[in-house]
């Protein structure tokens, strides 16, 4: 099977021409063939055979590629295909330059051929009948060689898995979330809420951070540098169009931080810093006991085992992440192990047939080894994921097996449809924890807690007894201040 694809020139065409020559690609240039030019001049001599017919195109070249599938063809016979294909489709009346790359695993030709014929100057035009006509001729050229070919529907259907691109959990969460323009929309958007009133001046004030905003069923924001919007419900869960709303009329009693008196410079040196901050300690407190016990829990031996659970559900959720993700990897290896098994069949089954026919063994020896070594690819990958058995050896008996790439392609897209609704809960789970893991934090930091010491005593027991300190040493306070103006 080969795969075509063609595209103009229409600057740097010496370099392009040097490029597809490189020794390094051609074995020294072994597989470069060049026609009615020279290797050397060929850009000089496309100019000037422009020149002698006076043509007005700004196309200099046509580059065409023909790729062919890994060890299914020899240099030798991918080189002569390839100038068979330009007899075909140029009828020797255009220069050109064809070079066979033979560096990496799938062989392929490079032609770089020039925008008007030799004969009348005629231009070559690139367009979809001229293109299909490369596609035909190179799959009959294929057929000739006894190579596979592949209808156009099903080789869309292979591409489209191949070009997936897949990483690891947190690659793939930071890719979702944006690590520039959606953190900064975050930063933004939290900024703005502070600074707003109602939902209309928020609105004005995400216009003064230079934000384009688009309005409908979610609200969608874009910078100047963008080429997209970006909607709010995207980059979490506390930036719906609902929580900003709720977010922009509660502002005033979100829930802040306790802060650390006893290491805080500023308490040290301002007596009145260190009142406020006292203050604001035992009212966050107090917010936070109550944020506590509206979620539900009884103790801070509760609000732990909540968050413990949490945790184990996170991490429940991206181990099946990853099995997705495994999943959807090995899909994209084995199609080409389909693809080899589907070219090499007739060669494999001819041996079968006469599996004590010495001759046919010695001239088709490398097909049914490159067949039998694809199959049991196909194999491991079967016994890795067994509910997929049925599908892929159910088509791969089929003559054409087209089915099977697109049934694949299909499966692959749930997975991915999968994993949207896991990373989804997901993040849930971490807004929800980090809340938790919040009001956590700010008990221990009253109480003075730290993880080796005693954890049974009760939330409000513990603030309770602080504020009688507290009172205890405001009273001990006034009593020295009397003594002292006495």
């Amino acid at each position: 099977m080969a795969v075509t694809k063609i595209h103009p020139i229409k600057t740097t065409l010496k370099k392009a021409i040097d490029y597809i020559c490189n020794g390094d690609k051609t074995d020294d240039e072994i597989y470069v063939t060049t026609h009615l030019c020279s290797r050397e001049n060929a850009h000089k001599e496309f100019e000037l055979t422009k020149k002698q017919f006076g043509s007005r195109t700004k196309t200099l070249a046509h580059h065409l590629i023909q790729s062919f599938v890994p060890e299914e063809v020899s240099f030798e016979e991918a080189h002569q295909v390839g100038m068979e294909l330009c007899e075909k489709i140029l009828g020797g009346n255009y220069e050109y330059v064809l070079a066979t790359h033979i560096d990496k695993d799938h062989i392929h030709n490079h032609i770089i051929f020039n925008s008007i014929d030799v004969d009348k100057g005629k231009v070559y035009h690139s367009y979809y009948g001229s293109y299909m006509n490369i596609r035909n001729q190179s799959d009959k050229l294929c057929k000739e060689h006894n190579l596979s070919v592949i209808d156009q529907e099903t080789q869309k259907e292979i591409n489209e898995i191949k070009r997936r691109k897949f990483v690891n959990w947190y690659d793939w969460n930071e890719d979702k979330k944006g690590i520039s323009y959606k953190s900064r929309l975050q930063f933004d958007i939290d900024r703005a809420i502070k600074q707003s009133i109602n939902w209309q001046d928020f609105l004005s004030n995400m216009e003064s951070y230079g934000y384009e905003i688009k309005k409908g069923k979610y609200i969608a924001f874009r910078t100047k540098n963008q080429q997209r919007f970006t909607r709010a419900k995207t980059i979490g869960v506390n930036y719906t169009e609902e929580r900003i709303k709720d977010r922009i009329l509660n502002k005033d009693i979100e829930l802040g931080n306790i802060i650390d008196i006893k290491n805080n410079d500023k308490a040290k040196s301002s007596k009145g810093y260190e009142h406020w901050a006292t203050k604001h300690n035992l009212q966050t407190a107090a917010s936070t006991l109550v944020e506590i016990r509206n979620k539900g829990f009884k103790s801070m031996e509760e609000l732990e085992r909540g968050i413990s659970r949490i945790s184990n559900e996170k991490n429940e959720l991206r181990q099946e992440f990853d099995k997705l993700l495994w999943e959807q990897k090995r899909i994209k290896e084995v199609v080409k192990h389909i693809q080899m098994c589907i070219s090499k069949r007739e060669h494999y089954e001819g041996y079968r047939k006469n599996p004590n026919d010495k001759i046919y063994m010695m001239m088709n020896r490398k097909d049914v080894e490159v067949y039998q070594k694809s199959y049991e690819e196909i194999d491991t990958f079967l016994k890795q994921f067994p509910h997929l058995r049925h599908m892929v050896l159910g088509e791969l008996k089929t003559k054409s097996s087209k089915n099977l790439f697109k049934k694949l392609n299909e499966h692959s897209k749930n997975l991915q449809a999968k994993q949207e609704e896991i990373a989804k809960n997901h993040n849930s789970l971490v807004a929800e924890h980090d809340e938790l893991e919040h009001l956590k934090v700010n008990m221990n930091k009253y109480l003075g807690r730290t993880k080796m010491e005693d954890k049974k005593e009760s939330v409000i027991g513990a603030i309770k007894r602080h504020q009688t300190e507290d009172k205890e040493k405001l009273k001990e306070k006034k009593e020295a201040s009397k003594e002292a103006e006495r």
